[in-house]
This record gives C-alpha cells, structure tokens and sequence, in this order.
C-alpha cells in the first residue's frame, strides 16, 4: 500500500469513529489534515474542540488501529483554526 493510500485510509477511520469517541457533532468541528511518521494531525475550529479530540486520543488511536489491522497511528496532534479544507 503507497503511502499515499494508507493516509487516506487513517484519515477516513478518524471520519468514522470521531462522532462515536470525540463528540457526535465532531465532523462539524474538526477534520483530518494529514497522516505522516505515524501522526494523525486533526485540524479543530477551536481549542475547545483541541481539548476534546486530545482527551479521547487513547480511545481514537486504539479504534483506529484496531480496525485497520495493523499499529499505523501512533500520536495524534491538533491544529487550531484548520477545519474545512479537505486532507492530504
């Protein structure tokens, strides 16, 4: 699988499960910017929604590991500001 692909596929898993762990309005508030070196970086409209995303970011990681068979997100980081633009 590229590189490319697996970001996409981490990045889809974060769409699937955030309204389940971080908040069911969650996808309003907060995206999937990119994946590289193992870090899953989700860009929040605020720091409200930073604190929510790093405070289930236990539950998240191990979600998304978990449903994709194999340990690909290691740490997930948030940026304040960057909710609309789609991810790479």
């Amino acid at each position: 699988m590229t590189r490319e692909a697996r970001a996409a596929l981490v990045c889809e898993k974060y769409k699937k499960l955030a309204p389940k762990f971080v908040h069911p309005e969650a996808l309003n508030y907060t995206s999937p910017k990119f994946y590289k070196n193992k870090v899953l970086t989700i860009g929040v409209e605020n720091s409200a929604w930073a604190s929510q995303v790093m405070a289930k970011q236990i539950e998240l990681i191990s979600e998304i590991n978990k449903s994709l068979g194999q340990k690909l997100v290691e740490k997930i980081q948030t940026r304040t500001g960057e909710t609309l633009s789609s991810p790479t």
